[in-house]
């Protein structure tokens, strides 16, 4: 026969005070890892949302880099063989490309570099696009890094 002590055979206030504070404890401690692991979900939700924008913003700007190769004088403003360098918010032709779809980063801090690998912007050369944007987590340094450092890159071959 098992035998209980006399306190836990007989349910008084005693007993449960005690259990309620096991419950508190229990409590907190499920409440902090569900939190951890809700914040962590939404901080790399966020960092993936700025990768795929930054991905989609660089083969829209190599798109409107291809049909500005040297034969597209008399239709656009060719670019080409120079490297080009700036940043979404500078106000130059590549930044008004890509800016409209940087809804959820500061143009300013999204670095834009644009090279022709082949050494000039004639039909069928390469044009390579390079953006950079330093994603700052919600909750820098808690899961062990302080910033986020993106890149996306597209190259595609100069049709006109």
């Amino acid at each position: 026969m098992i035998m209980l002590r006399p306190s836990l055979m007989v349910p008084g206030k005693k007993m449960l005070s005690a259990r309620r504070g096991a419950v508190a404890v229990e409590s907190a401690v499920v409440a902090s890892v569900f939190l951890t692991l809700t914040l962590g979900i939404l901080d790399f939700g966020l960092a993936v949302l700025n990768r795929n924008t930054l991905q989609a913003a660089a083969c829209r700007l190599a798109r409107s880099a291809i049909v500005r190769g040297a034969r597209s004088a008399d239709i656009q403003v060719p670019w080409g063989s120079a490297t080009l360098t700036g940043h979404a918010g500078d106000g130059s032709d590549p930044a008004g490309v890509i800016a409209p779809i940087l809804a959820v980063m500061p143009p300013d801090e999204v670095r834009i570099r644009m090279e022709w690998p082949d050494g000039d912007n004639g039909v069928g050369q390469r044009v390579r696009v390079t953006l950079n944007y330093n994603h700052d987590p919600l909750f820098g340094g808690f899961f062990g890094t302080k910033t986020w450092k993106l890149q996306a890159v597209s190259v595609m071959r100069i049709q006109h």
